[in-house]
């Protein structure tokens, strides 16, 4: 596992080019995040295993994105 032990954090994760990087960097070994607005789709991504978890938030205002990140 390439990057086994690591955490790595993709925003827009729950779909499309965001989705298709998470679950690459969890066939790597990597425990990943997603984050994004539209639950159901973060969700979906976490019920395939193409996630780790997920959380909702506008990743365009960074203040949230801080607290989101720091969680």
């Amino acid at each position: 596992m390439l990057l086994a032990g690591r955490h790595a954090v993709v925003t827009g994760g729950g779909r499309g080019i965001g989705r298709a990087i998470a679950a690459t960097l969890r066939r790597h070994g990597a425990r990943v995040a997603s984050i994004g607005r539209d639950e159901a789709a973060l969700a979906s991504a976490c019920e395939a295993g193409d996630a780790d978890a997920y959380a909702i938030c506008d990743v365009g205002d960074e203040a949230a994105m801080a607290a989101t990140v720091s969680r």
